[in-house]
């Protein structure tokens, strides 16, 4: 089997390079595609099945994290070249070939799961192989041009990739040894404490008033005027993303750290994992100032502590997921500017420092309240399959 999967590897680059050499008109960047090809097909090559020493280890676990990174998107692109000349002019077609090319992708990708991400040990890397899994199928969205779609993140490619992400990353959770996100909630779970900690979350509704007057005065919660399909792509590609990635593929690991007391795990796993976050959005900074882009990594963090202590006392991530759609969605003004889109103001700042002081004490309070704690060990016993 890793002979197969490295022989697949070999054949991208073979298809990518053979599409360079003969000026393919189906690959529009050349030069990038079969750079990446290359260091594709190179690492597969040198990937080792049998660890002998810690120096190997590390290697592979390199090596591992470029595969990671690099197959989904090299073999789309080798499968796109190979289907370019099936492409009609007729959207049904288009339609017929991007399904095909993409069953092929599925079953191109069953080797990458069980040779590249199943055998990754150790929380650090499989948080980190999560992370880079997820960007890795962003990018096959590029590859919609060579199935005569114009090259946007709402084209049909995009909706295939997340359901298809979304169910590689759970199955290969399960390999890992974690349960699935439930549906239900902890038996122990008191509401007057789940409504608490939903109602400090939905505080965040009040960042765009603009004014503390305003805020008590006139302000009018209203959905963000956005067409339909931003709205589905904000609650899955956002709420959904960015909950499954944090208070899951994140979350979850770090609660098997090595560490005697349950309550001290279970602060530090809240901790880290609202801090990478805050972090997270760091990326902002590209298009707006380093004050915006500090606030908003602060504001992240209080509210990824709340969502953090809502997974683990309900023992469902749903629940946040709805949250962190509803604030993405609701509490814009009519102008849909939104927070952190312009000058910071007094406003923004006091608000931000006050509410994060309030989400800090409930999840302080929660966490230090002996029932609350027992609801958390539910869900510490359901974490593991084993």
């Amino acid at each position: 089997m890793q002979f197969i999967f490295k022989l697949e590897a070999v054949l991208a680059f073979i298809i990518i390079g053979g599409a360079f050499l003969l000026k393919s008109s189906s690959l529009m960047t050349p030069r990038k595609e079969i750079i990446i090809a290359g260091i594709l097909c190179f690492s597969a090559l040198l990937l080792q099945e049998r660890v002998s020493n810690r120096f190997v280890l590390v290697t592979n676990n390199f090596l591992r994290l470029i595969l990671v990174a690099l197959f989904p998107f090299t073999v789309m692109t080798a499968i796109s070249i190979l289907a370019h000349p099936l492409i009609g002019t007729h959207s049904f077609q288009k339609w017929l070939v991007l399904i095909i090319s993409f069953v092929v992708f599925i079953g191109a990708i069953i080797l990458y799961i069980q040779k590249v991400l199943r055998p990754t040990a150790g929380i650090t890397m499989r948080i980190l192989t999560s992370y880079v899994l997820i960007s890795s199928f962003t990018f096959i969205a590029i590859t919609s041009k060579t199935f005569g779609f114009p090259f946007s993140y709402t084209v049909p490619l995009v909706p295939f990739a997340i359901i298809l992400i979304f169910g590689i990353l759970m199955y290969v959770m399960k390999l890992w040894g974690y349960r699935l996100p439930r549906w239900g909630i902890n038996s122990k779970v008191n509401y007057w404490w789940l409504f608490l900690a939903i109602i400090t979350a939905l505080l965040n509704w009040g960042l765009t008033a603009g004014s503390w007057s305003r805020l008590f005065g006139h302000f009018d919660l209203a959905v963000a005027q956005t067409a339909i399909v931003g709205i589905v792509l904000t609650i899955v590609w956002t709420g959904l993303k960015e909950e499954f990635m944090f208070r899951y593929l994140t979350l979850w690991p770090l609660l098997m750290m090595k560490i005697k007391s349950d309550k001290t795990r279970v602060l530090v796993a809240i901790l880290i994992s609202s801090t990478i976050f805050g972090l997270y959005h760091a990326s902002n900074v590209g298009h707006q100032s380093v004050l915006e882009t500090c606030l908003q990594i602060f504001a992240a963090f209080g509210v990824g502590m709340v969502f953090s202590v809502i997974t683990l006392y309900t023992g469902n991530i749903w629940i946040v997921v709805a949250l962190h759609s509803m604030i993405d969605l609701i509490g814009y003004p009519i102008t849909n500017s939104g927070p952190f889109s312009g000058l910071v103001s007094a406003y923004e700042i006091e608000f931000i420092i006050i509410t994060r002081i309030i989400e800090l004490v409930v999840v302080f309070l929660m966490l230090g309240n002996h029932k609350v704690q027992a609801a958390i060990k539910q869900t510490l016993a359901n974490i593991r399959t084993r």
